[in-house]
């Protein structure tokens, strides 16, 4: 499944340009659920853009939430908002909340070259044993979203988390008359 975005500047002004194509993807159960393909990659917490169709508000996402229990490998607790830290194990795990972008810090960006996030990352779903590929194309960023306990107030029918290429920390600039084009593919060895 493919979504592709094109912006034509047809004014006189430059745009600057935040969003993101974010997919919810509902799991068998909480504690099967995570990402890989992130190692190494910066990331900060941060709230979801707000929008009308959300599930979780900006507020909801970043509030504390209780303490795993002693062992949850890969658990990594939430830094302030604008704290940036190097993801470090292999497979994020997202039975706990989170709500964070992954992508080069925006000092970073500064530089003539620095690290950027995967051009791509898979969702796991251990208890269906699934998996889906999402690759980004023409976004900076990854935004990964996980609920945590708030889950139950829409039910206990398994669990989700929201992911998807976005620009969120550094607007894209359209100057008059450029375009801009992006993509996000969502791919699993069954489609």
């Amino acid at each position: 499944m493919a979504t592709a975005v094109i912006v034509k500047n047809n004014g006189r002004k430059p745009v600057k340009l935040t969003g993101a194509i974010l997919n919810h993807f509902k799991f068998k159960k909480r504690d099967g659920t995570s990402i890989k393909g992130l190692r190494s990659c910066s990331y900060c917490t941060h709230p979801p853009l707000p929008s009308p169709f959300q599930v979780l508000s900006p507020s909801e996402a970043m509030k504390y939430e209780e303490n795993p229990a002693w062992f949850s490998f890969g658990y990594e607790p939430e830094k302030k908002p604008g704290v940036w830290s190097v993801q470090d194990v292999p497979i994020t795990v997202l039975k706990n909340k989170l709500s964070r972008v992954y992508t080069a810090p925006p000092e970073e960006r500064r530089k003539h070259f620095y690290n950027t996030a995967p051009s791509k990352y898979e969702t796991i779903d251990q208890g269906r044993e699934l998996f889906f590929r999402i690759i980004k194309i023409g976004f900076e960023d990854i935004y990964v979203s996980s609920p945590g306990s708030l889950s139950r107030k829409f039910g206990n029918e398994g669990y989700f988390i929201c992911t998807g290429s976005a620009s969120m920390l550094v607007p894209v600039l359209v100057n008059p008359g450029e375009e801009w084009r992006a993509a996000q593919v969502i791919e699993h060895d069954n489609l």
